[in-house]
């Protein structure tokens, strides 16, 4: 289409360095130090889960999925429309963009760097660790949330004490979390980069042995063969479902057939775009909502941002997190 200049996710999210010759702003500034955006566009789920916390306003973020709750989710809850600016295939259409007007631009940074967006809004990028405490602090400088993300961050990690204490009260059950792959025909294990992963570290539930070694920032998920399916049976298997993770091949999977879980009805799905977006707070948030409820009160979790019990949740999050 002529006049229409997609950018790849990488080129898009590339060094805040190279822009700022052009527009001096909140990659540079220190924390706290800048104030919330008037018209922000997030770069990528974390960076919209984390403003949906924090409260700015989003007029744009980039999902790089076809479908993504979360944006309906965010537009009925900030009551004003959000416009996914990126298309299936991880491109960034540019021309979108430009036409939101965004006074600021928040996500993950990926080299090369380019100056393509230069004459658009300032960039906010910074460097994913996998450590969500750090990834969202640095995130959250950018949108003048830096003093709000640590309430967050605090409010979270005093829950998941409180729900460790009351879980070690009984007797903790093993628990093995699975995702279908995006080729809806193979299984991975999420290791402790993932919200999942992380937070069921933090409460010290017991996984199986083949999962307990998964604490590599670099490999969140790790794939797992066919004949390999029973080593991940547990007390309970918690396998994300979603637009990213159909389960359904797993039904005509002999071995997966074969866990004690499956047959003794022990599966439980949960929402994976919740559950496995990396450096996601909101994630977090999720994750220890859903296990606390399902181990301590036998409610099952909550699936789909955008659900009536999604859109409750969210806007509890959110009204916990803002002034």
């Amino acid at each position: 289409m002529p006049g229409r200049r997609p950018l790849t996710r990488r080129t898009l999210l590339a060094g805040a360095g190279a822009l700022l010759a052009g527009c001096a702003t909140s990659a540079t500034a220190g924390p706290g130090a800048t104030a919330p955006p008037d018209r922000l566009v997030t770069l990528g789920g974390a960076a919209a889960g984390l403003a949906l916390l924090l409260g700015p306003t989003q007029v744009g973020t980039a999902s790089f999925l076809s479908a993504d709750p979360l944006l309906d989710a965010i537009a009925r809850i900030q009551e004003t429309p959000v416009a996914d600016v990126s298309d299936a295939g991880g491109e960034i259409d540019l021309e979108r963009l430009a036409r939101l007007a965004p006074d600021l631009l928040v996500g993950f940074d990926t080299p090369p760097p380019d100056r393509a967006l230069s004459s658009l809004a300032p960039l906010h990028a910074v460097p994913r660790t996998g450590d969500v405490d750090t990834d969202c602090r640095a995130l959250a400088a950018g949108m003048g949330g830096a003093d709000r993300v640590q309430h967050v961050l605090a409010d979270v990690h005093a829950r998941a004490a409180e729900t460790a204490a009351r879980l070690r009260g009984g007797r903790a059950p093993t628990v093995s979390v699975l995702s279908p792959g995006l080729d809806g025909a193979s299984l991975y294990a999420l290791g402790t980069a993932t919200p999942a992963g992380a937070v069921i570290a933090e409460l010290d539930l017991p996984r199986p042995g083949a999962q307990r070694s998964q604490t590599d920032p670099a490999q969140p998920f790790v794939p797992i063969s066919a004949e390999r399916f029973t080593e991940h049976d547990a007390d309970l298997v918690l396998l994300l479902t979603g637009p990213t993770a159909n389960p359904a091949f797993l039904r005509e999977q002999p071995l997966w057939r074969r866990l004690g879980a499956v047959r003794d009805g022990r599966v439980v799905e949960v929402d994976a775009m919740r559950w496995a977006s990396m450096s996601c707070l909101l994630g977090s948030c999720w994750v220890l909502d859903d296990l606390a409820s399902l181990l301590l009160h036998g409610v099952a979790p909550v699936l789909g941002a955008a659900s009536p019990a999604g859109l409750t949740r969210l806007r509890g999050y959110r009204s916990r997190s803002t002034p």
